[in-house]
């Protein structure tokens, strides 16, 4: 009977969390944002906790949230409007083309160049129109996952380390210590991981200012900061910078506009992403920065935005097992040693 009961729990337990993530699923990006924006300012709630648990908690929520909303939003303010604005005067780009083909020599073509353009953002106003409640929906439902990271971030901050204290109150008493131990080893590479991701973020933010003043490109500051929120989703994102401002490089200057290609290439992609932020990272987290890499790769391929945060958090934590028993294996052997 004992038994009968004890399945009935587990499949209940099952049922519950089946449930439980089937319901939070549309929610997914919000809630792992909000773990990951928590880990990023663990280190200022401990600077904080002089004053107290809560106010920390909140100031560290406001010290990290705060930008990057004020970027989030202003950004994706300044990008419709942009984007408007190219769909209604699209006869802006096209004489671009023309005089960019002048430029190149090529004299013929002007009418395929036209009958081109115009059929291209026909086509992308005809779209827009019938998708307006699709956008809304899409981008009601990105405000509400970034007001959910916000709550996450702060209550992770705030009672993470009660909810930890009670969960191993459960463990039998002589395995408490062993599973703290683990714990902490697990926490410390997230922390290690995100917080690093971040600086490597800053950096690459910081860096990209001077690239887009020196070839007078508009908006640098929002630019720059742009540049700092694409860094947080590594190896794709900065594309999403790069590439409309050199095309708008390349239709005012065509020199300009391949040089700022080649070097944004080299130092805002391939140096930072590709060499900088793996053995940065890998180095504060101890995670190999070959795993490192392919964790962000496949986990946008496979699961988009919160897959970028999921696969590192898994490569992490199978790191963190792989250093927490061989770091007992290696205290093993030098107490056996003579």
């Amino acid at each position: 009977m004992n038994k009968i009961w004890t399945i009935l729990l587990l499949i209940s337990v099952v049922a519950i969390i089946c449930l439980t993530l089937y319901f939070f699923m549309p929610l997914l990006d919000g809630i792992v944002m909000g773990i990951v924006f928590a880990y990023v300012a663990k280190p200022i709630k401990r600077r904080l906790e002089p004053i107290g648990k809560i106010k920390a908690s909140a100031l560290a929520t406001i010290v990290v949230i705060v930008p990057i909303s004020v970027l989030i939003f202003y950004g994706l303010f300044q990008g419709l409007n942009q984007a408007i604005y190219l769909i209604t005067h699209y006869q802006i780009i096209e004489s671009g083309l023309l005089d960019l083909l002048k430029k190149f020599g090529v004299e013929r073509g002007e009418e395929y160049v036209k009958r081109i353009t115009s059929d291209i953002f026909s086509i992308l106003q005809s779209t827009v129109q019938p998708s307006v409640v699709e956008i809304t929906k899409r981008a009601t439902l990105l405000i509400l996952n970034f007001f959910i990271s916000i709550v996450v971030c702060f209550y992770s901050l705030a009672d993470m380390e009660r909810f930890v204290n009670r969960t191993t109150s459960i463990v039998p008493s002589e395995s408490r210590e062993e599973l703290r131990k683990f714990i902490e080893e697990i926490d410390y590479t997230f922390e290690s991981l995100w917080f690093g991701n971040f600086v490597v973020a800053i950096l690459i933010g910081l860096a990209s200012l001077p690239f887009f003043l020196y070839f007078n490109v508009p908006f640098a500051p929002l630019l720059s900061g742009l540049m700092f929120l694409a860094a947080l989703i590594p190896i794709f994102a900065e594309w999403m910078i790069i590439l409309p401002v050199s095309l708008y490089l390349l239709l005012v200057d065509v020199g300009r506009g391949l040089t700022f290609l080649a070097t944004g290439v080299v130092f805002l992609y391939i140096l930072p992403e590709l060499i900088l932020r793996p053995h940065f990272v890998g180095y504060t987290s101890k995670i190999h920065p070959l795993i490192l890499m392919l964790a962000f790769i496949g986990g946008g391929i496979v699961g988009g935005i919160s897959g970028f945060f999921i696969a590192p958090m898994i490569a992490g934590l199978a790191t963190a097992i792989y250093n927490y028993y061989t770091s007992d294996e290696k205290e093993d052997f030098s107490d056996q040693e003579p």
